[in-house]
This record gives structure tokens, sequence and C-alpha cells, in this order.
């Protein structure tokens, strides 16, 4: 746990102390929605409000007690972590069955019992209704934190059951390199007919694809002998899918400052590119500028429904007039 605390941003400072607040008052949600980046931000959150739950110590969290011990190692009877895992990269419904069982039970330590879903944008349609049962009548003493960093794939019944601590204000935005590489590709002229299209499509799914062994670096330096193929398989998945995210939401505020310049404003949020999207604005319909935005929308909604990724960019595409 005390590494966790040595990785904690401004964002998580600021939300563990909303917590401690509402801590101290008895007014702990019953359900938080903890939004930001799941690995980098979310567990460290986790990590921290939990010791706030379950230490023995009189300074919580103190990191070396027996209870902050066991939360470290994952193993508190009275903490169930729910991650994605298999080959659906999904939280199935098994999974939710399982935590409702244990939470079910009394707590072994006589007080508190927490679940924390990290990647709660991969629940499945089973598991998410099944779930949503589980929050609409929670068991006494039962703290939910629901981990994502893309809170518009969660069920809206859900969402509405939480209360929302956002831990960045610019949470899932795209990082370099590969906001310059991105930008690099939508500032290129989209060239006519199927061959044009084709070259966009090979772009970015090669971008996509460095983004990917990206993920997997990073998660075979975080993982260690407890770590199954399957375990590290998916979470090679979720970070992944919250990097690609991050490029989906990049490539929308990139069509929605095209469709502001069309319009005839004058701020855009991609600032730095401001000679590129004039450009590709000049002489663009307005009809045709809606439709960019409304194609990355569409490939948004496609891949959070686990629509073939190469599919999906490549409906995208056919659809982009700039």
């Amino acid at each position: 746990m005390s590494s966790s605390v040595g990785r904690q941003t401004d964002g998580v400072i600021q939300a563990l102390v909303s917590f401690d607040r509402a801590l101290a008052t008895n007014r702990l949600a019953q359900a938080y929605l903890v939004v930001g980046a799941v690995l980098e931000e979310g567990m460290p959150f986790a990590d921290a409000a939990l010791g706030r739950l379950f230490c023995m110590a009189r300074e919580k969290p103190c990191g070396t007690c027996s209870a902050c011990s066991q939360m470290a190692a994952r193993h508190h009877p009275d903490v169930v972590w729910v991650e994605p895992e298999r080959k659906s990269r999904m939280i199935d419904i098994e999974s939710i069955r399982d935590l409702q069982k244990l939470i079910g039970q009394t707590a072994l330590g006589g007080g508190w019992k927490s679940v924390i879903l990290a990647g709660a944008d991969r629940l499945g349609d089973g598991a998410a209704n099944a779930f949503l049962k589980t929050l609409e009548e929670p068991p006494p003493r039962t703290l939910f934190l629901l981990l994502t960093d893309s809170p518009q794939a969660v069920l809206p019944t859900i969402l509405s059951r939480c209360q929302r601590l956002v831990l960045s204000a610019e949470s899932g935005a795209l990082q370099e390199p590969w906001r310059s590489r991105l930008l690099d590709i939508m500032a290129a002229p989209l060239g006519e007919g199927l061959v044009g299209r084709l070259a966009r499509v090979s772009a970015l799914g090669s971008l996509l694809a460095d983004v990917r062994d990206q993920a997997a670096g990073e998660e075979e330096a975080r993982s260690d002998d407890q770590t199954d193929e399957d375990m590290f398989k998916a979470r090679v998945e979720s970070r992944y899918r919250g990097m690609r995210s991050g490029i989906i939401r990049a490539m929308m505020v990139w069509y929605r400052d095209i469709l502001v310049l069309v319009c005839g404003g004058a701020e855009v949020c991609h600032a730095d590119r401001r000679e590129d999207l004039v450009q590709l604005a000049s002489g663009l319909p307005y009809g045709y500028a809606l439709e960019n935005v409304r194609a990355v929308e569409a490939l948004q909604r496609q891949l959070d429904r686990n629509i073939n990724q190469d599919s999906a960019i490549f409906a995208a595409v056919s659809r982009m007039t700039a």
C-alpha cells in the first residue's frame, strides 16, 4: 500500500480529502464512480481509501499492520477485487455472483466490507444487471468503488446510484508521442476514393498496434511471479482500451474543432494545430463537418460493443470527409 501512496497524483490527493471529510462526518456514499486512469490513479485511490476503512492503527493508513499487509497483497477477507479476466476481457456474471455471496456474509473484521470493480466499463450486460441489483439493495456498511476511465460506457442506471469522483480534469487525455502522431494522421489530406481511406485506416491501425505494445510493456514491468497469464492478458487489454479511448477522444475533439471553425467560431482545443484545422475547415460544408463528428461517435459506440476494431475503424474512415 505504501507504494501506491507514492504514486498519488494531485487528483487522487484531492479526492482523498473529500473521502476523509465524508468518512469523518459519517456521510460516506454507498458507491463511488472513480473516474481516471485505472492503474495510475484509480487503484492508488482505492488502496488509500481502503486504508482509511480497514487500517488498525490510530494514524491511518499505517502500511504495516496486519490489515494493511493483507490489503497490499489483495488478501483482505472483507475486500473483494474484481477485474476483467479471461479471453472475453470482460467482467462476467459469475464474478458478480461470487462477490454477491461474499458481501452477503458478515464482515470477518466486524466492520466494513468493500468491493472494488477495476474496469467498471467492462461489465457485460448480464453482469451489469446483476450488479445493479446489488447496488439497489446494498448490505449495510459496504463500500463500492467502481474504477473506470470510460464512464460513458457504464450502464446509466449504475451511474445514477454512484457518487462521482473525478481524479483528473484531463482524465484519459492523450499523451505524447501518441497525440502528435495521431494529429499528423488526421491533418494529412484524406485521399480520394478507397485508396486514400485505406491509407488512413492503415496509419491508425499501425498507431494502435504500437499503443498495444506499450500497454503490454507497462504491464510486464508491473507484473510479478504471482500474476498468471490470463490475468496479465486481461490487464494489458484493460490498459490498452483506456489508451485507445484517449485516441478516440482526441479524434473527436479534432473534428469538433473543425466544426467550430466551419460554424464561424474561433476557439479550438488543438490550438497548436490551428493552421491545419483552418485549412481542413476551409470550404467544408456544415453537413460534412458534422458527419465527421458523427463518424467518430459511431466508432466509439462500436468499440464499446466489442465490434471488431479493424472493421469499426474502416467504417468510420469511410464516412469521413476530411
